[in-house]
Order: structure tokens, then C-alpha cells, then sequence
């Protein structure tokens, strides 16, 4: 709901709370990916069908938005991929799967680049939420297992870099 209604604080909440709720901090990046590719998927389809009108007409004074479905077009899953690991225009998180929606690319396209994109901010905040919770409690820190997620973290950030 988050993501469809654009609330961009309960889904940063939601994701930093993931790894603490489901269990772990892959299992909560995983359902939190989930979670936000249905949400943006719904997004998706609400700007195609309902709301294509209001979002066509909101891009129309958007040259950015513009720009962005028309390259969405031209090269779907890299687009949605890339700008999902990093979002580097000036455009609200929650509305590029409304831009996405008023553009010709296939929803199974749409979510396959949303979703594997979505792994490293959610990992991150997911990792980070489990992080703060074991400082708060002052428990004692797993040294192996947090020297593997943070390589793999770093690892994932120099991706983002890299592709932005």
C-alpha cells in the first residue's frame, strides 16, 4: 500500500523493520522485494487502466518523466533495473512505476528488473535495521556472519556505483 499511495516513510520504515519481522536479514530483503514489486506492480497497472489520464497528464509537464518513458521503451529491464539500484533523478521513488506504466513495456519485464534491483537498497536497510536492534540490545555481534553480509553489501553498493 505503501508504494502505491506514494507514503515513501512507511516503506523505509517497513524495509528497515524486514530482517527484525521475517527472520533474517536476507528473508526480510526477500519479502520486502516481494512486497514492493506487487505494490509497484499495482502502481503499474493503476497508471495504464484508472489513473492513465492524471499520470499521462502529471508527465506531460515533466520533461524528466518524459525523457524516462521513452528510454524505458527502448531498453525496459536495464532502465528499470539500473534505476531502482541507484535513483538518481529527481523524481519521488514511488512514481516511477506510475511513469513505467504509461510506456509500451511488458509488466513481466517491469517486475523482473523492480525486484532484482530492489535486493540491494532492501539488503541494505534490512542489514541495517538488524544491525541497530543487536547495538540497542547490546548483544553480541556474530563476527563471521556480519564480515560476509557486510563484503556483500559492499559489494552490492559498487554495483550501484558502477551502473549509475
Amino acid at each position: 500500500m505503501a508504494k502505491v499511495f506514494l507514503v515513501d516513510i512507511i516503506a523505509i520504515a517497513l524495509a528497515f523493520s524486514s530482517g527484525l519481522l521475517f527472520g533474517g536479514v536476507v528473508e526480510g530483503a526477500l519479502v520486502s522485494a516481494l512486497g514492493a514489486t506487487l505494490g509497484s506492480l499495482t502502481a503499474f497497472g493503476l497508471s495504464r487502466t484508472l489513473l492513465q489520464e492524471k499520470v499521462e497528464e502529471k508527465i506531460s509537464k515533466q520533461p524528466i518523466a518524459r525523457g524516462l518513458t521513452k528510454v524505458v521503451e527502448e531498453d525496459g529491464f536495464k532502465t528499470v533495473f539500473v534505476l531502482r539500484l541507484s535513483n538518481v533523478l529527481p523524481i519521488p521513488a514511488g512514481a516511477y512505476p506510475y511513469i513505467y506504466g504509461t510506456s509500451k513495456l511488458n509488466p513481466l519485464t517491469f517486475a523482473a528488473g523492480y525486484f532484482l534491483g530492489s535486493m540491494k537498497p532492501y539488503l541494505l536497510d534490512s542489514y541495517l535495521g538488524v544491525f541497530s536492534k543487536q547495538v540497542i540490545d547490546g548483544a553480541s555481534l556474530d563476527d563471521d556472519k556480519d564480515v560476509i553480509l557486510l563484503v556483500g553489501l559492499g559489494a552490492l553498493v559498487l554495483v550501484g556505483v558502477f551502473a549509475t
